[in-house]
C-alpha cells in the first residue's frame, strides 16, 4: 500500500507493506513493524519485489506505470477521488463493501453531530485559518485538499477563512498554499487559528507582531501536529475531526 494506508487500517486490513509512516500518523501503532518501501511518490520497487504482494495499490497513476509489471496493481489516484469514491473502491478491491459503506456512513454521521454541536455554539459562523511556518514568513493553506486539518476544517465542516483567503479557497481544485511575511499575517487571521507544528518549530511566543493577533492573545490558537495532520485517508480524517471539534469547542468556552 502505498500512501492511504488509513484507508485499509479502518477496514481491518494490515498490509504487508507500506510506504514510509510518519511517527505522529494517527494510524502509526496500527501500522508497527510493517516493511518500509519508500516515499508514496518514490516507492523503492526493490523493496516491493522483496515482500512478494499479491496486490499493490498505487496512490497516482504515476507510482502505477512504475509499479504494475511488479503485481497486480490497482490505481487509486487519491487526487483524483473524493474520500466516499475512494473508500469504497478499495472496499471493492477487497470484497469489503459493506464494511466501507458502513465505515463511511458512521463518519458522516459523526460529523452532523459535530457541526449540529457547533452550530449551536455559534461556531459555524466564525472563520478559521491554517498556518505553518517560522518567524520570517508564513504559509497560509488556501485550499481544502492541503492537508493540516484544511479538509475536515474546509470542506466536512464547512467553515469559512478569512474573506481574503476563502475567494482562493473557493477556486481551489488541488493542494495549495501560499506564503506571507510576518507584517501581514494579521489580515489573514481568522477567529480561530490552527498553526501545523513539528519538533523544533519556531518558537514566536515573544514576537510583538505574532502576539497582536486578537486570536493569539485570547487563547483561540490551535496547534495541530504536522504528521497527525498530514494524512487524508478515512482513518486519520476521523481523528482529525475528533480533535477539531474538541479543541474549537474548548478554545470557545475559553472566553
Amino acid at each position: 500500500m502505498l500512501y492511504l494506508q488509513g484507508d485499509l487500517v479502518a477496514l481491518g486490513i494490515k498490509p504487508v507493506g507500506t510506504s514510509s509512516v510518519f511517527e505522529g500518523a494517527a494510524f502509526a501503532e496500527e501500522l508497527g513493524g510493517i516493511e518500509d518501501l519508500g516515499s508514496w511518490y518514490e516507492p523503492n520497487p526493490e523493496a516491493i519485489m522483496a515482500v512478494k504482494p499479491d496486490l499493490i495499490i498505487a496512490a497516482s497513476e504515476e507510482t502505477y506505470e512504475i509499479l504494475k509489471d511488479i503485481a497486480p496493481t490497482v490505481p487509486i489516484p487519491y487526487e483524483k477521488m473524493a474520500t466516499d469514491e475512494r473508500v469504497m473502491k478499495i472496499g471493492e478491491v477487497f470484497g469489503k463493501e459493506q464494511e466501507a459503506q458502513a465505515l463511511l456512513d458512521n463518519f458522516h454521521e459523526k460529523l452532523e453531530k459535530s457541526k449540529q454541536q457547533l452550530d449551536e455554539l455559534g461556531i459555524l459562523d466564525k472563520t478559521v485559518t491554517i498556518i505553518e511556518g517560522g518567524k520570517k514568513e508564513m504559509a497560509v493553506i488556501d485550499s481544502k485538499l492541503y492537508g493540516r486539518g484544511s479538509q475536515i476544517i474546509y470542506e466536512y465542516l464547512g467553515l469559512k477563512a478569512p474573506e481574503i483567503l476563502q475567494k482562493k479557497i473557493d477556486g481551489r481544485e488541488k493542494a495549495t498554499g501560499g506564503f506571507v511575511s510576518l507584517e501581514v499575517l494579521p489580515e489573514y487571521i481568522g477567529d480561530f487559528v490552527f498553526r501545523s507544528v513539528w519538533d523544533g518549530a519556531d518558537d514566536l511566543s515573544d514576537n510583538p507582531i505574532w502576539n497582536s493577533i486578537p486570536a493569539i492573545k485570547e487563547g483561540r490558537l490551535i496547534e495541530i501536529g504536522f504528521d497527525f495532520s498530514y494524512y487524508s485517508d478515512i482513518y486519520s480524517l476521523d481523528k482529525q475531526l475528533d480533535f477539531v471539534v474538541e479543541k474549537l469547542v474548548s478554545a470557545y468556552e475559553k472566553k
